[in-house]
């Protein structure tokens, strides 16, 4: 298989839902799926543009990169909501630490096994996208997700 890593990549994480619970993922899915939606449109943008290359995509020609959207993004996403929500200040700081080691070691591992190239994107305009994700994501669940919820 040419491209195994990639569906270790998009396969793997989800193993951990196991530990989640299905209270929890029914409450932060829509959170998931909103958040997914936003890179989704993010990658259709970064095809304009050339921010990034993914190397050896699942799905060739396509612009998301399925295995990070759907995968450890979607996973990731997830797990932090449930250990964090309502807990703003823990929030804010797990998704800096989280999108900074995205932004810098990880993205230079990519780099290295040739998963995907940042091409017109620096590193800290890659960490600063991420934390407004990290945002929107936040304000969506709290004031769309909660109030629906609740209402």
């Amino acid at each position: 298989m040419r491209n195994w890593k990639m569906y270790v990549l998009l396969i793997g994480p989800w193993f951990t839902f196991l530990l989640f619970g299905a209270k929890s993922f029914r409450r932060f899915l829509p959170t998931g799926i909103f958040s997914s939606l936003l890179i989704t449109l993010i990658s259709e943008l970064s095809k304009s543009y050339t921010w990034w290359k993914v190397k050896k995509p699942i799905i060739p020609g396509l612009s998301t990169d399925i295995t990070f959207v759907f995968g450890l993004f979607f996973t990731l996403n997830l797990w932090i909501f449930k250990l964090t929500y309502e807990k703003v200040w823990l929030y804010i700081i797990s998704n800096i630490f989280a999108d900074f080691l995205f932004a810098y070691p990880l993205s230079t591992l990519a780099e290295k096994f040739k998963i995907y190239k940042l091409v017109n994107l620096k590193r800290l305009q890659l960490f600063c996208l991420s934390l407004s994700v990290a945002g929107c994501n936040y304000f969506f669940h709290r004031f769309v997700v909660e109030k629906e919820r609740k209402g």
